[in-house]
């Protein structure tokens, strides 16, 4: 009897998330600026519904959600939405259930939002757009720099000088269709990081709400570039430079991918640092040190000295953060 009431529980359960998750969906097609939100609100229905129940129960409700979108609006659509928001939510829910530490989480969110993207956008371009990735990148690029040419006319009207302006026209002759797609694995990577970490704090205080715990985040001061990783994306970049020197095919998104990479977590770790004197040395508040960091991080010599300060900080260890140097095992 009792496992016959659990069976009923679950099948409303999965009925009621499968209907807020159409609605949310809808809602998310229909109304301009929702989809910033719906696309961290989405998965969260689908995680609370794992932690409650199971794998099984949650992944039918992904399914029955994904076909009522697809019947309300559209099959190609509600199709991907469903691949999307379904990784994400069941990803969530497992760690969750599994009790895995913050870190772990985000890397595998990363890794879901990432496949869930390729996905979405390998449909798009081939049912709907239909014009090809390369195709579809080169359409952007045009409308950039239609964009650019209006916006360099504006600027020579309110008297900026032709030398003024050539930085900007020498930065945009750098985005050619071929660059872009070799920025693309790199994109999809810190684009995977930075929404698990955004899923991650959303969904959080949200199911504090509902009294499940997750993992509590590092805080922004103990954010450091792990040495092994360090010397991964140190390794990958001088593996694409030999390949550059025998013309291999592909060496190109190597070496543009680590080099990305390799200067990003060198500036977050910079900044983490210096965030991390500011709050704790000199007791600075915390909106100074943000006022701080947003006017400096935009000026390209000061991303330079947070990237030196990043690498200084993985060879020096300052914070004492790095378990690996401190002789233990993660």
């Amino acid at each position: 009897m009792d496992n016959r009431s659990l069976k009923t529980k679950s099948i409303v359960e999965a009925g009621l998330i499968s209907a807020l998750i159409v609605v949310l969906a809808l809602i998310n097609v229909y109304v301009p600026g929702f989809s910033i939100f719906g696309t961290f609100l989405l998965p969260i229905p689908v995680t609370v519904l794992y932690l409650r129940h199971n794998f099984k129960v949650s992944l039918s409700a992904v399914l029955v959600s994904g076909i009522l979108v697809g019947l309300t609006y559209d099959p190609i659509r509600g199709l991907t939405s469903a691949v999307v928001f379904g990784l994400t939510g069941l990803t969530l829910g497992y760690c969750i259930k599994k009790d895995m530490k913050a870190g772990i989480t985000i890397i595998l969110l990363s890794a879901a939002s990432a496949l869930g993207t390729v996905i979405d956008y390998t449909v798009y371009l081939n049912f709907i757009d239909k014009r090809g990735l390369m195709g579809f990148i080169t359409a952007g690029l045009k409308m950039l720099n239609e964009s650019m040419d209006s916006a360099i006319k504006i600027y020579k009207n309110f008297g900026i000088t032709a030398e003024q302006i050539k930085p900007l026209q020498d930065t945009m002759k750098l985005f050619t269709p071929e660059f872009v797609m070799h920025l693309i694995p790199s994109f999809l990577i810190i684009g995977g990081l930075v929404s698990a970490f955004l899923s991650y704090k959303i969904t959080s205080m949200i199911l504090k709400k509902f009294r499940f715990n997750m993992k509590e985040m590092r805080p922004f001061t103990e954010i450091y570039l792990n040495s092994r990783i360090g010397v991964v994306l140190v390794t990958l970049l001088l593996l694409g430079i030999v390949l550059s020197k025998y013309k291999i095919s592909g060496y190109e998104y190597i070496v543009t991918t680590s080099q990305v990479l390799l200067q990003i977590a060198l500036i977050l770790d910079g900044i983490s640092l210096l965030t991390f004197f500011l709050r704790r040395k000199f007791n600075i508040s915390k909106a100074v040190v943000v006022f701080i960091i947003i006017f400096t991080v935009l000026q390209q010599p000061f991303s330079v000295i947070y990237m030196y300060a990043g690498l200084a900080d993985i060879i020096m260890d300052f914070r004492k953060l790095d378990p690996l140097r401190r002789g233990k095992l993660e």
